[in-house]
């Protein structure tokens, strides 16, 4: 409306002088030119995708997502929709498995429950390599007893490189090769089938990314007394700074069964091999989880 707005002024007075490019982004200031921009194998998060957008390059060329097949095996085990009985538990590795493969940028393939026979495990293993996978992860089926048919399967249809490993949790661990598909038979313990994912699968995932595993460890000094058996064990920790320190504690049960270890942890302490106590004040180190 007429009048709203007051009339402008007919001269503007300089209080100071302005010194030459202030308030100016100098060309340069961010990019060179020649300078690498983004190397092979690095993860396009927004930034990256900002700087690529703000030089104008519309394409660049990826590393197609890796396809990860997924099968838990047990007779005990039922669909996460369905009631479970006595001696009955909802599947629950298909669907952890499969978040740290999305995490990581592969595509998981679930496929169903395979039972506790050589030729339902046979059927799924079938079923997988039809999916053209870049990797196939089992859980469970990999220990020695009766119904541990997992391990057998692999050796028939493929090569056995690996079986057991000293470390805790995760020491029924098996890799090997099956139609030249990498092949690993993880433990059917959800916090050992998470626990070995981290330490053996996710390098595996990373390397058909194109990247190299970038771990973040640092030194924590234990909050408590722990004991283990002497293998390598990696415990579920919280971190807290207190007088200057990092300090780790035992997120409670270290049991392979207790899932709620890993959602309380802040991260991984290592133990080597041979340690049987460590002591309040003893340091070690510790692998962050990546949060992002």
């Amino acid at each position: 409306r007429a009048g709203d707005n007051p009339p402008l002024p007919d001269h503007v007075q300089i209080m100071r002088a302005v010194d030459v490019g202030a308030y100016v982004r100098p060309i340069g200031e961010d990019i060179q030119a020649g300078q690498t921009v983004l190397a092979k194998g690095t993860r396009l998060r927004a930034a990256q995708i900002g700087v690529l957008a703000a030089l104008g390059v519309t394409h660049v060329p990826v590393t197609r997502k890796p396809r990860v097949a997924i099968i838990s095996t047990g007779d005990e085990l039922r669909e996460i929709s369905e009631p479970v009985g006595v001696g009955e538990i909802r599947d629950s590795n298909r669907y952890a498995l499969a978040a740290l493969v999305q995490a990581q940028g592969g595509r998981p393939l679930r496929l169903r429950i395979a039972r506790d026979t050589r030729g339902s495990v046979r059927l799924r293993i079938r079923q997988a390599l039809r999916a053209n996978p870049d990797l196939i992860l089992t859980s469970a089926g990999v220990s020695v007893g009766t119904f541990d048919v997992v391990r057998d399967v692999l050796a028939q249809m493929g090569k056995l490189d690996i079986w057991r490993v000293n470390m805790r949790p995760g020491k029924p661990l098996t890799f090997g090769t099956i139609a030249g598909v990498p092949f690993f038979g993880l433990p059917g313990n959800p916090v050992s089938a998470l626990v070995t994912y981290d330490v053996f699968v996710r390098p595996a995932v990373d390397r058909l990314l194109g990247r190299v595993t970038n771990d973040i460890f640092v030194p924590a000094a234990l909050g408590e007394r722990i004991t283990s058996d002497g293998r390598r064990s990696y415990i579920r920790v919280t971190l807290q700074h207190e007088n200057g320190i990092l300090v780790a504690r035992s997120t409670g049960t270290q049991s392979s069964g207790a899932l709620m270890s890993l959602v309380l942890a802040d991260a991984l302490l290592i133990l080597p091999e041979g340690t049987i106590q460590a002591e309040a004040g003893d340091v070690f180190p510790v692998r962050l989880f990546d949060h992002s």
